[in-house]
């Protein structure tokens, strides 16, 4: 049986809406998930039951309010809420890749070193990240002629698949998937569920968000249907 590589127990968030008098806006409430080496788990619900609010408190976006966040990193499990910010960057830099649904657009930042930046930062060097990051890239069907532009200068569609490239080239372990095929057509879908896919065979352990049904049947080993209790404005 693999290991477990991510594990969430008792997460709870909430928000408090300023502009409505301080009012306390519970999202998440109780949160448990155990994800296993090699597995990749779709979060459902319907819009606002705190889904992608799962993702930001893992990769740190967030800080929970209660509950536990623990993922392997370095062979060893190490806990995320309360962690320092040191430890954080470590996670982000060697173990946990995260597809948010926007790229943050770098102004002036060609795409080959937006996709090479994580690997830069774990140590790879200069020739072989661009390398590695230019092969993810055409995998992803962005010609090499648009390498040298900023992204900010690409449509919706070229964007989320920069944005894809910059988290699948790394090889992470762990992966957060927010809506990783967005935007995207039919035959760029096909590619991502085959990245997807090898991610799962090599060891990653996934947990995805994918309103996009062929596609979460294609990538996710189980589906958890988050219940309607947990409440998001």
């Amino acid at each position: 049986m693999s290991e477990t590589a991510i594990e969430i127990d008792g997460l709870s968030k909430g928000f408090v809406r300023h502009a409505a008098g301080e009012r306390q806006l519970p999202v998440l409430g109780g949160f448990s998930l155990a994800v296993a080496a090699g597995e990749c788990v779709a979060l459902a619900g319907p819009s606002g039951v705190g889904k992608s609010t799962v993702l930001r408190c893992l990769y740190g976006s967030y800080r929970p309010d209660a509950g536990s966040l623990r993922v392997r990193h370095d062979g060893a499990p190490v806990e995320l809420v309360g962690a320092p910010p040191w430890l954080v960057r470590a996670v982000r830099r060697r173990t946990l890749g995260y597809v948010s649904q926007f790229l943050r657009l770098i102004p002036r930042v060609p795409a080959l070193r937006v996709v090479a930046e994580p690997l830069l930062d774990a140590g790879v060097i200069e020739d072989a990240a661009e390398r590695r990051a230019g092969a993810m890239l055409e995998r992803l069907n962005i010609p090499s002629r648009l390498w040298d532009l900023p992204p900010a200068t690409f449509s919706g569609g070229e964007q989320q698949r920069v944005n894809l490239a910059r988290a699948l080239a790394p090889a992470y372990p762990l992966l957060l998937l927010d809506e990783p095929t967005a935007a995207l057509d039919a035959g760029n879908r096909a590619v991502v569920v085959e990245l997807i896919r090898e991610a799962r065979q090599r060891g990653a352990a996934m947990i995805g968000i994918f309103h996009d049904r062929p596609v979460r049947d294609a990538v996710a080993d189980r589906v958890l249907e988050m219940g309607a209790h947990e409440r998001a404005a």
